[in-house]
């Protein structure tokens, strides 16, 4: 299993346009952070508002899919195109082994990406170290409740191609169906909170509103930390389930 996740870790670094095309978004947004500080450094309250509010959590949410989709299902795809997962069952490895070492790799290249990102925010805001651990758990029950998906999707297209056509709109979806109506119940005096039961489905709605609470824009979560991972949880094995049968 350990040399399934170096393998992949390297693979995913040979590559590295393509790795870097994929990651290089979120740290952008760090980047726009720092401009917007310059520019509004009159406005201290407004810019920790916008970078907590808006930057930071955008930037989590498209890391996360970076790994979640983006690397990982092109690669397995591609993977399934080639006829290797097909040889994968001709040798003594099992393809629940291959699939959870090439999922370590995927896991530890997230969070050093995270981390970096943390780092860089922590450098224009101010964030707890508290609120760095509490953010970088839900990020990993977040990114282990998407990643089976990963799996279903790549084993329903022909190559990885046809994958990365889904992914965008995938991605929109899972993104937009949290922050669209989070900003206009917002802006007509409306508790977002209220109508979070209509977006249990979506892992994102766990990540922000946890974020929300950890950078300080709202008092409390929705429901208890606990229960967001306990329902990670079980997104993650009803899909890892599903994905199972596409497998065999």
């Amino acid at each position: 299993m350990i040399h399934i996740t170096k393998s992949y870790i390297l693979e995913s670094i040979r590559n590295a346009g393509v790795f870097f095309g994929n990651i290089v978004t979120p740290f952008v947004f760090i980047l726009c952070s720092w401009g917007c500080s310059l520019a509004i450094k009159d406005s201290p309250e407004t810019l920790d508002y916008m970078i907590k509010g808006q930057f930071l959590p955008i930037s989590i949410m498209l890391l996360i899919f970076a790994f979640a989709f983006s690397l990982t299902t092109v690669y397995l795809a591609d993977l399934r195109a080639n006829n290797t997962l097909h040889w994968l069952k001709r040798t003594n490895i099992l393809p629940a082994t291959y699939f959870i070492g090439m999922g370590f790799g995927v896991f530890l290249l997230m969070n050093v990406a995270l981390i970096l990102m943390l780092i860089g925010y922590a450098l224009l805001i101010s964030i707890s170290l508290k609120a760095i651990i509490s953010i970088i758990v839900i990020c990993n029950f977040v990114l282990l409740a998407m990643y089976p998906l990963c799996f279903i999707i790549a084993g329903v297209v022909k190559n990885g191609k046809t994958a990365q056509s889904l992914l965008t709109p995938i991605m929109l979806i899972f993104m937009f169906s949290i922050t669209m109506p989070s900003m206009f119940l917002t802006l007509n005096d409306k508790q977002p909170q209220d109508y979070y039961s209509f977006l249990a489905w979506n892992p994102m709605l766990y990540l922000t509103d946890t974020l929300q609470v950890q950078l300080e824009l709202h008092s409390q979560t929705w429901l208890p930390i606990y229960q967001y991972v306990i329902i990670l949880s079980v997104i993650c094995t009803c899909l890892a389930v599903f994905a199972k049968k596409l497998y065999r």
